[in-house]
């Protein structure tokens, strides 16, 4: 504001944020400020803390502003009101400004959330961990929850007594046995198949084995002498030149027979996820290997590396309707809570990995989207993503940019119209050709972007405006 240390009062306070990190202000200054335009405008002196800190606003008012002018806020509305003289006099927010601001933050914030995200948090008083990721911000101990009748331990996981679970004594055999094994079913009249081996160069090998030996040691795992059907491993890149260790099931897929048990639509979830105060995210730790395999059908999904030949014990990754039956599961421990207090979306349930759990947050991401109070805001990685990008200089990378649009399609209005000139190129991919319009539509894209709308939920009751398009 270019007013210079020397205004500057000198303050002891500092500011303490939600999270308790602290903010030592550089001085106070007293400032005029002026709400409103022509005979309804109000003007109040008011002392400002000055800090310095990256933010995307110049200015924050607080409650002594709000004191001070005797205003009403609404941010559904995005309008504040206050009494003068001659009569009510008003401020109304600029949606497009608040976008952009919002995005500025997104871009400030970035970096310092993702270091913030990888440093982790250090030990409680109690010698406790707490988790590192999005850790719940103002909570004290949480009381452990305690069954209320007598519990008999099972164990999970043949030949391994230290695995075990807890149930309940006064469960049926019926229960019992309905709910210990996941069959894997196939068709009786196609015969099995035994892939030959596939050889690895020795450096792919150990990175195969040390995987083996981490799933034996889990218990997921197990070796087997005679299998009926017999896959290979397939090594997959990860980001940060990582691998996936998969199984190659195709053979054993064309078997099974499809279960066509539904998987919710992803946009009504995250419909119902909007507008909540408090949301807890939870995410599963190997959720499918939580699910237990029929002795007599582990022979079925068994695997072959340069050690030896192996079985699952536990439901493996890579079956054709592991993703069905796992659904299908989670839908009917959770049926009573669905749609009331709990979402559930394949893997996002059952056991939890507490370091990409937060409990009690106010918003977050859920299947792609940012979920929070106030509606569905796009993910902003997916915003940098295409803001970050230079112009494609080959078939490759425009495919890439017509993908990542595709993932914000529903907030791009018109996003076909917006799209074509990408699409135009891909349609003489022989001859790559990046020209003015598609240039233009580019840049148009990007600015877009910049003020993606924030989306809320349908309400029963609501009107709806369908809107149509048609051509020749």
């Amino acid at each position: 504001m270019q007013l210079g240390d020397v205004s500057l009062e000198k303050v002891n306070t500092s500011l303490y944020g939600f999270a308790g990190e602290v903010v030592h202000p550089r001085g106070m200054v007293s400032l005029p400020l002026m709400m409103g335009v022509g005979v309804t405008h109000k003007t109040c002196m008011l002392k400002f803390l000055v800090v310095d800190v990256p933010s995307a606003y110049n200015v924050i008012l607080g409650r002594p502003t709000l004191n001070a002018f005797q205003a009403v806020i609404s941010t559904y509305h995005m309008k504040i009101k206050f009494p003068t003289p001659g009569r009510v006099g008003e401020v109304q927010g600029d949606p497009l400004q608040s976008r952009k601001c919002y995005v500025e933050a997104v871009r400030k914030g970035q970096k310092r959330t993702s270091d913030e995200a990888h440093k982790g948090v250090p030990p409680s008083k109690k010698g406790k961990d707490t988790c590192a990721e999005e850790a719940p911000r103002g909570t004290g101990a949480l009381a452990k929850v305690q069954p209320a009748e007598e519990l008999l331990n099972i164990k999970i996981i043949p030949g391994h007594p230290n695995k075990t679970t807890r149930i309940s004594s006064q469960m049926s055999e019926e229960t019992k046995g309905r709910n210990s094994p996941m069959f894997a079913t196939q068709r009786p009249s196609i015969k099995p198949v035994k892939q030959k081996k596939r050889h690895f160069e020795l450096e792919k090998d150990k990175i195969i084995q040390a995987e083996v030996d981490k799933l034996m040691a889990a218990g997921h795992i197990e070796e087997i002498q005679f299998p009926e059907w017999l896959s290979n491993v397939v090594l997959m890149p990860k980001p940060g030149g990582k691998w996936r260790i998969c199984i190659d099931f195709r053979d054993h897929n064309k078997a099974c027979p499809k279960d066509f048990y539904p998987l919710p639509l992803i946009d009504q979830l995250v419909d119902s996820t909007s507008g909540w105060e408090l949301l807890s995210m939870m995410d599963v730790s190997q959720g499918y290997h939580q699910i237990m395999l029929a002795p007599e059908d582990r022979k079925k999904v068994s695997f072959i590396t340069s050690t030896g030949t192996f079985c699952y014990v536990a439901m493996p990754f890579g079956l054709k309707n592991a993703g069905a039956t796992y659904q299908r599961l989670v839908d009917k421990i959770f049926r009573p809570q669905i749609g009331r207090n709990v979402e559930v979306y394949v893997d996002d349930m059952l056991k939890l990995n507490p370091t990409k759990c937060a409990f009690g947050v106010r918003g977050g991401r859920f299947l792609g989207f940012m979920v929070t109070l106030t509606g569905i805001k796009a993910n902003p990685l997916k915003i940098k993503a295409i803001l970050d990008m230079e112009a494609p200089t080959c078939v490759n990378e425009v495919q890439g940019l017509t993908g990542r649009i595709a993932a914000l399609s529903r907030f791009i209005s018109k996003a076909a119209k917006k799209s074509l000139p990408f699409f135009k190129v891909l349609r003489k991919a022989k001859t790559f050709e990046w020209d003015a319009p598609c240039q233009q539509a580019f840049e148009e894209l990007k600015s877009y972007l910049a003020g993606l709308p924030l989306l809320v939920k349908p309400f029963p009751g609501d009107t709806l405006y369908l809107y149509l398009s048609a051509t020749s």
